[in-house]
């Protein structure tokens, strides 16, 4: 019983801290975001594997440095939003950090694509685009 409670707690524990600072999105959500005109980080995934570490990297960043990024899963997206997104943010692979600035893409020559870049050099991104000090 002890160890299912720990195994609980753990869970609890690692859920919590990653949702303050990498938050999850769905379409409606990104889509008033972008409408607002809002700056953000954004990360287009479709969690496979590679994915996952991508997202753990930006996840450890986002907390290291007490920032927030969102993200979406583009597998939970049906044609006609995934169509609607492609519109507004072309890409055609998932896993891809891009850089939203005023509800735009600041340029496609930002965005992050390696699924296995370091902390360090995603740090350093984040500071070549403004997202921090």
């Amino acid at each position: 019983m002890k160890k299912i409670a720990m195994i609980f707690l753990l869970l609890l524990t690692v859920t919590a801290c990653s949702s303050s600072y990498l938050s999850k999105l769905n379409y409606k959500k990104l889509m008033t975001k972008l409408d607002n005109k809002e700056s953000f980080v954004l990360y287009l995934t479709n969690e496979d594997e590679s994915g996952l570490t991508l997202k753990n990297t930006l996840q450890t960043v986002c907390k290291d440095n007490n920032i927030k990024c969102f993200y979406l899963n583009t597998d939970n997206l049906d044609e006609d939003e995934l169509d609607s997104l492609k519109e507004k943010i072309t890409f055609e692979d998932s896993n891809i950090i891009v850089f939203i600035k005023e509800g735009k893409e600041n340029t496609v020559l930002a965005r992050i694509d390696d699924v296995y870049i370091s902390a360090k050099d995603l740090k350093e991104e984040l500071k070549n685009q403004e997202y921090l000090k």
